[in-house]
């Protein structure tokens, strides 16, 4: 079976989400969410499924507070980072890419974990993995943000209505 294509994860958020007002579309070269007064905006890496995947599990995850804030009012230190730079990074990281993997089986793809920094040592990034390993089974067991599990069953659908219709089904 196939994986949804970046459009077809943006469409489904779209349409799964569209009583929110919050738009999610590709093509930029930084993923950024913006908010907005009428509309919001959440832009991904390029024409990447893990990017729009990455970013729709970030806007899930984000309390209405954190969703009036440009890039949810996180702090961001580009690479490379000093060691509590490191940790708060992770900490956000972690529980925005735990919710990704989940997303990711919907939607048929590969999940990468991703530290944002290419000089990290194998041993940091082994145990960064491990953790939101750790963490995507937890929210196995307990389940979901509303939200993110809402988009989660969505593209699970849509990934099996295009299977169904590839098939003839």
């Amino acid at each position: 079976m196939r994986a949804l294509s970046h459009s077809e994860v943006a469409a489904v958020f779209n349409c799964t989400f569209s009583d929110h007002s919050v738009v999610m579309h590709g093509g930029y070269r930084e993923p950024m969410y913006i908010p907005g007064m009428d509309v919001a905006e959440i832009r991904y890496t390029l024409d990447h499924t893990a990017s729009a995947l990455h970013e729709a599990a970030h806007w899930c995850i984000a309390g209405r507070r954190r969703r009036r804030n440009t890039d949810y009012g996180y702090f961001y230190e580009p690479p490379p980072r000093s060691g509590m730079h490191r940790v708060r990074f992770e900490d956000v990281e972690i529980e925005a890419q735990s919710v990704e993997v989940l997303l990711a089986e919907a939607a048929g793809s590969q999940f990468q974990p991703s530290s944002d920094d290419v000089d990290v040592p194998l041993f940091l990034l082994e145990a960064f993995s491990s953790r939101i390993l750790e963490r995507a089974r937890e929210r196995r067991q307990v389940g979901l943000p509303k939200r993110a599990d809402k988009f989660r069953v969505a593209l699970w659908l849509e990934r099996n209505r295009t299977r169904m219709l590839m098939s003839g089904g």
